[in-house]
């Protein structure tokens, strides 16, 4: 039974929403990494699966984790942003170098096409994720934020 005033009840922030959709990420990541052998992503996106888990429970040791995750993340968003972009024309010499070989055909020109808007759409989520990110590690880090976490007993 819940007293009047209680300062136990959980209210909504915005905030919240992103720790969840990490923890999808990461759980989709961890799929992905375990079937690929890739054991250091693996490791990596179970650790953010732990502090988005702890964040959206609200313990107060995921808060300043979860802010150091966040710039981490983004960070990394961010270079690998700067390195795909580094290949932008790479699909048009690919284009181009399969329509001069004709036994290739139409199968190579779609494959091309395929992978990039694959990266296109990989490089539009970081950018959005990047401000994301930051928004997220910025607002971790103000009272009422803060206050909405608790200590184990």
């Amino acid at each position: 039974m819940m007293r009047a005033g209680s300062s136990s009840t959980r209210r909504f922030a915005a905030w919240a929403i992103v720790p969840w959709v990490l923890l999808l990420l990461a759980a989709l990541g961890c799929l992905q990494y375990q079937q690929h052998a890739e054991y250091v992503y693996l490791l990596a996106a179970m650790m953010v699966i732990v502090v988005s888990g702890g964040c959206i429970l609200r313990q107060a040791w995921a808060r300043p984790t979860m802010r150091a995750l966040a710039l981490l993340l983004a960070l990394w968003a961010l270079l690998t942003g700067v390195l795909m972009l580094r290949q932008w024309g790479d699909f048009e010499t690919a284009r181009q170098q399969a329509m001069a070989q004709p036994q290739l055909g139409q199968v190579a020109l779609w494959l091309i096409a395929r992978a990039r808007r694959t990266w296109l759409v990989a490089l539009a989520l970081k950018a959005i994720a990047i401000p994301l990110l930051l928004w997220l590690a910025w607002v971790l880090g103000t009272p009422a934020a803060r206050a909405q976490f608790r200590h184990r007993r």
